[in-house]
């Protein structure tokens, strides 16, 4: 687990405040104060992880895949519109391409 004070010092090097890092990320807001702080009730493990996947500039490839990914399948897919019941799949398939990628470096 990395450690909360060292995640918000980089935050705050890098971003100056950890609402503007929060702006940047599309990160819930609430949820990364209270990772910070010592305070969230769900995963902590989880979110710190998703935080550091940010700074390190992986959460931003996950979701360019992911987006890219729901797009191509959307576009075939029988029901109008643009709908949730598959993001989980395609967060999943965006995950394994970026693990695979990043077994190639």
């Amino acid at each position: 687990m990395h450690n909360v004070e060292t995640l918000r010092a980089e935050i705050q090097a890098r971003f100056g405040t950890v609402y503007r890092f929060c702006k940047c990320s599309e990160l819930n807001k609430s949820t990364v104060y209270m990772v910070l702080s010592g305070t969230y009730p769900g995963n902590t493990e989880q979110q710190t992880a998703r935080i550091r996947a940010v700074l390190d500039g992986e959460l931003d490839q996950a979701e360019a895949v992911f987006r890219a990914i729901k797009t191509v399948a959307c576009r075939r897919c029988t029901r109008q519109g643009l709908c949730s019941l598959c993001d989980q799949l395609f967060r999943d398939q965006a995950a394994a391409v970026i693990q695979l990628n990043s077994q190639d470096r």
